[in-house]
Protein backbone atom coordinates (compact mmCIF):
# COMPACT_ATOMS: atom_id res chain seq x y z
CA UNK A 1 0.00 0.00 0.00
CA UNK A 2 2.86 2.32 0.02
CA UNK A 3 1.87 4.18 3.31
CA UNK A 4 5.62 2.95 5.65
CA UNK A 5 6.30 6.90 5.52
CA UNK A 6 2.78 7.91 7.28
CA UNK A 7 3.65 5.84 10.91
CA UNK A 8 6.62 4.77 12.43
CA UNK A 9 7.19 0.85 12.20
CA UNK A 10 8.35 1.09 15.99
CA UNK A 11 6.64 3.98 18.06
CA UNK A 12 9.20 5.82 19.77
CA UNK A 13 6.85 7.09 22.32
CA UNK A 14 3.82 5.24 22.30
CA UNK A 15 1.04 5.87 24.42
CA UNK A 16 1.10 5.03 28.22
CA UNK A 17 -0.43 1.61 28.52
CA UNK A 18 0.96 0.75 24.95
CA UNK A 19 1.54 -3.20 25.14
CA UNK A 20 4.89 -3.48 23.44
CA UNK A 21 4.81 -7.28 24.46
CA UNK A 22 2.43 -7.84 21.37
CA UNK A 23 4.96 -6.19 18.64
CA UNK A 24 6.30 -9.61 16.96
CA UNK A 25 7.80 -10.77 13.86
CA UNK A 26 5.95 -13.45 12.40
CA UNK A 27 6.54 -15.89 9.60
CA UNK A 28 3.81 -16.62 6.82
CA UNK A 29 3.32 -20.28 5.09
CA UNK A 30 5.33 -18.91 2.39
CA UNK A 31 8.53 -17.70 4.47
CA UNK A 32 7.33 -13.87 4.16
CA UNK A 33 7.89 -12.03 7.11
CA UNK A 34 5.58 -9.69 8.87
CA UNK A 35 5.49 -7.15 11.82
CA UNK A 36 2.49 -6.71 14.25
CA UNK A 37 2.55 -4.54 16.40
CA UNK A 38 -0.69 -2.71 18.35
CA UNK A 39 -1.84 0.68 16.82
CA UNK A 40 -0.93 3.84 17.85
CA UNK A 41 -2.67 7.48 17.66
CA UNK A 42 0.16 8.53 14.85
CA UNK A 43 -1.68 5.41 12.39
CA UNK A 44 -4.85 7.91 11.66
CA UNK A 45 -3.13 8.74 8.62
CA UNK A 46 -2.38 4.92 7.48
CA UNK A 47 -6.22 4.70 7.80
CA UNK A 48 -7.01 7.78 6.41
CA UNK A 49 -4.69 6.65 3.45
CA UNK A 50 -6.51 2.85 3.28
CA UNK A 51 -9.68 4.83 2.44
CA UNK A 52 -8.41 6.54 -0.22
CA UNK A 53 -6.79 4.15 -2.12
CA UNK A 54 -9.05 0.76 -1.09
CA UNK A 55 -11.51 -0.70 -3.86
CA UNK A 56 -15.06 -0.67 -3.00
CA UNK A 57 -15.35 -4.13 -2.49
CA UNK A 58 -12.50 -4.08 0.24
CA UNK A 59 -14.79 -1.12 1.75
CA UNK A 60 -18.29 -2.81 1.43
CA UNK A 61 -16.92 -5.91 3.16
CA UNK A 62 -15.60 -4.02 5.87
CA UNK A 63 -17.94 -1.66 6.71
CA UNK A 64 -21.23 -2.82 4.96
CA UNK A 65 -21.24 0.13 2.76
CA UNK A 66 -19.78 1.78 -0.12
CA UNK A 67 -18.35 4.32 1.73
CA UNK A 68 -15.76 4.40 4.58
CA UNK A 69 -16.33 6.81 7.48
CA UNK A 70 -13.68 9.25 6.64
CA UNK A 71 -14.59 12.63 8.78
CA UNK A 72 -11.63 13.06 11.42
CA UNK A 73 -13.57 12.01 14.34
CA UNK A 74 -14.03 8.52 12.92
CA UNK A 75 -10.80 7.98 11.66
CA UNK A 76 -9.14 9.15 15.03
CA UNK A 77 -11.72 6.87 16.96
CA UNK A 78 -10.26 3.61 14.90
CA UNK A 79 -6.37 4.40 15.50
CA UNK A 80 -7.18 5.59 19.34
CA UNK A 81 -7.69 2.17 21.18
CA UNK A 82 -7.42 1.70 24.69
CA UNK A 83 -5.69 -1.69 24.51
CA UNK A 84 -7.56 -3.10 26.79
CA UNK A 85 -11.51 -2.63 25.62
CA UNK A 86 -10.54 -2.07 22.16
CA UNK A 87 -7.44 -3.36 20.31
CA UNK A 88 -6.23 -3.25 16.72
CA UNK A 89 -3.02 -5.09 15.42
CA UNK A 90 -1.94 -3.91 12.74
CA UNK A 91 0.35 -6.04 10.07
CA UNK A 92 3.25 -4.41 8.33
CA UNK A 93 5.47 -6.12 5.34
CA UNK A 94 9.37 -5.45 5.38
CA UNK A 95 9.53 -1.74 4.61
CA UNK A 96 6.75 -0.97 6.97
CA UNK A 97 3.90 -0.47 4.33
CA UNK A 98 0.41 -1.37 6.10
CA UNK A 99 -0.41 -5.01 4.70
CA UNK A 100 -3.59 -6.08 7.40
CA UNK A 101 -5.52 -4.75 10.62
CA UNK A 102 -7.18 -7.29 12.84
CA UNK A 103 -9.44 -5.40 15.99
CA UNK A 104 -11.39 -6.13 18.55
CA UNK A 105 -14.41 -4.25 20.63
CA UNK A 106 -15.68 -4.50 23.93
CA UNK A 107 -20.19 -5.38 22.99
CA UNK A 108 -20.31 -6.41 26.35
CA UNK A 109 -21.45 -9.62 28.19
CA UNK A 110 -17.66 -10.62 27.55
CA UNK A 111 -17.89 -10.25 24.35
CA UNK A 112 -15.44 -8.63 21.64
CA UNK A 113 -16.52 -8.15 18.16
CA UNK A 114 -13.39 -8.90 15.72
CA UNK A 115 -13.25 -7.75 12.39
CA UNK A 116 -10.27 -8.15 9.83
CA UNK A 117 -9.03 -6.06 6.77
CA UNK A 118 -6.14 -7.13 4.12
CA UNK A 119 -5.10 -5.49 1.73
CA UNK A 120 -5.84 -7.10 -1.46
CA UNK A 121 -2.70 -8.43 -2.84
CA UNK A 122 -1.96 -9.89 0.65
CA UNK A 123 -4.69 -12.04 0.68
CA UNK A 124 -4.80 -15.88 0.54
CA UNK A 125 -1.35 -15.46 2.57
CA UNK A 126 -2.21 -15.89 5.76
CA UNK A 127 -2.19 -12.84 6.84
CA UNK A 128 -6.13 -12.48 8.40
CA UNK A 129 -5.55 -15.92 10.02
CA UNK A 130 -2.67 -14.70 12.08
CA UNK A 131 -3.93 -11.35 12.72
CA UNK A 132 -7.42 -12.99 14.32
CA UNK A 133 -5.46 -15.78 16.25
CA UNK A 134 -2.87 -13.04 17.44
CA UNK A 135 -5.96 -10.66 19.14
CA UNK A 136 -7.90 -14.18 20.70
CA UNK A 137 -4.97 -13.69 24.02
CA UNK A 138 -5.18 -10.17 24.49
CA UNK A 139 -8.82 -10.51 24.48
CA UNK A 140 -8.50 -13.65 26.82
CA UNK A 141 -6.53 -11.46 29.07
CA UNK A 142 -8.62 -8.26 29.41
CA UNK A 143 -11.29 -10.61 30.46
CA UNK A 144 -13.53 -11.76 27.15
CA UNK A 145 -14.83 -14.94 26.97
CA UNK A 146 -15.89 -14.74 23.27
CA UNK A 147 -15.41 -13.23 19.81
CA UNK A 148 -18.19 -12.62 17.54
CA UNK A 149 -17.48 -11.67 14.03
CA UNK A 150 -19.95 -10.27 11.79
CA UNK A 151 -20.24 -10.02 7.80
CA UNK A 152 -21.90 -9.77 5.03
CA UNK A 153 -23.29 -13.04 3.10
CA UNK A 154 -21.17 -12.95 -0.11
CA UNK A 155 -17.66 -13.01 1.53
CA UNK A 156 -17.53 -16.85 1.68
CA UNK A 157 -13.51 -16.13 2.12
CA UNK A 158 -14.10 -14.40 5.42
CA UNK A 159 -16.63 -17.54 6.66
CA UNK A 160 -14.15 -19.89 5.60
CA UNK A 161 -11.44 -17.97 7.05
CA UNK A 162 -13.34 -18.09 10.39
CA UNK A 163 -14.72 -21.95 10.18
CA UNK A 164 -11.25 -22.73 9.78
CA UNK A 165 -9.88 -20.98 13.04
CA UNK A 166 -12.83 -22.88 15.39
CA UNK A 167 -15.96 -20.33 14.67
CA UNK A 168 -19.24 -21.89 15.15
CA UNK A 169 -23.08 -20.92 16.26
CA UNK A 170 -23.79 -19.65 12.66
CA UNK A 171 -27.26 -16.94 12.38
CA UNK A 172 -28.10 -14.83 10.21
CA UNK A 173 -29.94 -11.23 10.91
CA UNK A 174 -30.13 -7.92 9.06
CA UNK A 175 -28.38 -8.94 6.10
CA UNK A 176 -25.52 -9.67 8.13
CA UNK A 177 -24.06 -13.14 9.28
CA UNK A 178 -22.40 -14.10 12.54
CA UNK A 179 -19.75 -16.80 13.69
CA UNK A 180 -19.15 -16.80 17.34
CA UNK A 181 -15.84 -18.61 19.28
CA UNK A 182 -16.02 -19.04 22.76
CA UNK A 183 -12.54 -18.29 24.52
CA UNK A 184 -11.80 -20.90 26.89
Amino acid sequence: MEDAHLSQMLPVHPPRNYPRELEQWIELDDGTRVFVRPMIPDDVTRIAHAFEVADIETIRRRFFTGAPPTDRTHLEYLANVDYEHRLALLAMDEQGDSVGVGRYEDIGDGVAEVAIVVEPSWRRLGVGSMLLRLLEEPARTQGFTELLALYLPSNRAVEDLLLQLGYTDRTFEDDVVALRKPLP
